[in-house]
């Protein structure tokens, strides 16, 4: 059997996939990563056409010049899906559980912190092995400890964002998190220190829109970029600047009416950085990825909010495996897509973590983690899809078969197996609880999202569906399939044995001063003493 990583074939295969990215010379694309935070399934144009309340016409075209995504796959929450992207680890590899990024175990240097463990080699760092210019803009959620857990120590040149799970959108402080005692502490950094000359100056998402759009236009074209632009947006709090809202004056329930009008603006967003890129001569040579880092918020929690968003048909939404949790909005474009492939649907099996070895490949670098593997970490899981995107491969070849969700739910081939959930409210990575949240097919405002937030499914039996002929999840198929469902359990519980541990330890109260009044790494950091102010190093 012919081996397609032969040594000696390798560089052929990427020659060959880049070839149609060369114009006078071999030029490798650029590539714009597009991150959306809660995005609900119904909440785009093209899978819910012709609704006034779903107003999405540049992404709507933006897929119809692409390739429709729909069997991609995402954490059921935030910090997990951002450590996966960064690192090309599933989710219970690097680390499933919300952590504070204040914590600090001093007994373990490396993955005693929130986000990913520290020797464990970023996205960005491969991106720029393979001589790609890197920058990021927006949420990052995935560690802020150490510089080593920064943007930058993964391999950004710069970044403009915030650290945590969300913060204002007009003061941009975070006051849900951290040590007793903290304060509303501001948190937004512009890669060397405390964006304070930013702070307060405008609504967020304009703030980083103007920062990603800065990057493309001084950008040297003759280099390729590798740029990651990542939301707050639709995540709460559901604020948006009150121009975007009279349009959707028809919609008379707040949070429904806030959700749609900031998707409105995340689109519109979108829409300005592909007319950037045009502008600058890039597009025809970049690859735009867009997806979801989860699937949409249909709870009322107090100490959160109304999630507001829309999964339908599917079912359940974020927190929870259910597929409105975990198989998201997600979809290619741009100039790089090969003429065949544009306008396609693809139903291969694809998670985020999977884009780690992907554009490694595009990059030209091997995607094995050399740091990681000398660690004793787990090492990279992403699958290398290039071929199928890009390349030869034909709908139906991807090499995804299997995905390990969680620590309790799986998917192999048709079938999918959920054994509980809730491992996001106990502490140190729990392996959850036999009940299941958010199980029913409602959306997530008003009494609905009052009844999604108590409504729990018992599925410690181990419930089964085929979700390529129910992909919605109303048919459960235990009872008549028991051997199928034992097969999944002993694969589930197999690859529960190799999931990571972290003792991740306490809320240090040094997180809450190092900045003076901004969050940011303070962990083997300098004293105290250098600029305040951030500089512009792009």
């Amino acid at each position: 059997m012919l081996m397609l990583y032969n040594d000696r074939l390798l560089p052929l295969l990427l020659l060959g996939l880049l070839l149609p990215f060369a114009g006078a010379k071999l030029q490798k694309p650029n590539i714009v990563f597009v991150l959306v935070d809660d995005w609900g399934w119904a909440n785009v144009g093209y899978h819910t056409p012709n609704n006034s309340e779903v107003r999405t016409p540049n992404i709507d075209q933006l897929v119809k010049e692409g390739i429709e995504l729909n069997r991609h796959y995402a954490y059921h929450y935030c910090s997990p899906s951002r450590a996966s992207i960064q690192s090309g680890r599933l989710p219970v590899h690097v680390g499933w559980a919300n952590d504070h990024n204040e914590a600090y175990n001093p007994t373990d240097p490396d993955s005693g912190f929130a986000g990913i463990p520290r020797n464990m080699t970023g996205m960005a760092e491969k991106m720029r092995q393979g001589g790609y210019r890197t920058h990021m803009t927006g949420k990052w959620d995935a560690g802020m400890a150490t510089w080593d857990h920064t943007p930058m120590g993964r391999g950004y040149e710069t970044w403009l964002g915030y650290y945590h799970h969300a913060n204002d959108y007009w003061t941009q402080q975070f006051t849900s998190g951290g040590p007793s005692g903290c304060g509303p502490l501001v948190d937004l950094w512009n890669t060397t220190g405390p964006a304070r000359h930013l702070n307060g100056t405008a609504y967020e998402e304009e703030i980083f829109t103007s920062n990603t759009l800065d990057v493309i236009e001084r950008h040297n074209p003759e280099e390729p970029l590798f740029l990651f632009h990542a939301f707050h947006q639709i995540h709460t709090p559901l604020e948006v600047p009150p121009g975007w809202l009279p349009q959707f004056s028809f919609l008379k329930q707040k949070h429904r009416r806030n959700y749609a009008a900031m998707v409105h603006y995340m689109d519109w967003t979108v829409g300005k950085i592909v007319t950037k890129l045009k502008k600058r001569g890039m597009w025809d040579n970049t690859l735009m990825l867009v997806h979801s880092d989860n699937g949409g918020p249909i709870y009322n929690i107090p100490t959160i909010g109304v999630g507001g968003a829309n999964n339908l048909p599917l079912r359940g939404g974020k927190l929870a495996d259910w597929e409105g949790g975990i198989r998201v909005n997600a979809f290619m474009t741009g100039g790089a897509v090969p003429p065949s492939k544009r306008g396609t649907i693809l139903e291969d099996y694809i998670h985020e973590c999977d884009w780690y070895a992907t554009f490694a490949s595009i990059a030209g670098v091997d995607v094995f983690d050399n740091k990681a593997h000398d660690a004793g970490l787990p090492p990279v899981d992403g699958v290398d899809h290039s071929a199928l995107l890009l390349g030869a491969g034909t709908p139906g070849s991807g090499k995804r078969t299997e995905i390990h969700h969680s620590v309790r739910a799986l998917t192999v081939g048709r079938w999918k197996l959920i054994t509980g959930g809730m491992m996001d409210i106990f502490s140190n990575h729990s392996m959850g609880r036999a009940f299941i949240p958010y199980s029913g097919w409602r959306p997530g405002w008003g009494m609905d999202a009052v009844i999604n937030t108590l409504h729990y499914k018992n599925c410690g039996h181990g419930c089964l569906f085929d979700i390529k002929a129910d992909p919605n999840e109303h048919k459960e198929l235990s009872a008549t399939h028991p051997d199928i469902v034992q097969k999944l359990k002993a694969r589930l519980k197999e690859l529960n044995q190799g999931v990571i541990h972290k003792e991740v330890g306490h809320d240090d109260p040094d997180a809450c001063t190092r900045w003076n009044g901004f969050y940011g790494p303070w962990v083997d950091m300098p004293p105290k003493g250098q600029p305040n102010e951030a500089e512009i190093l792009v």
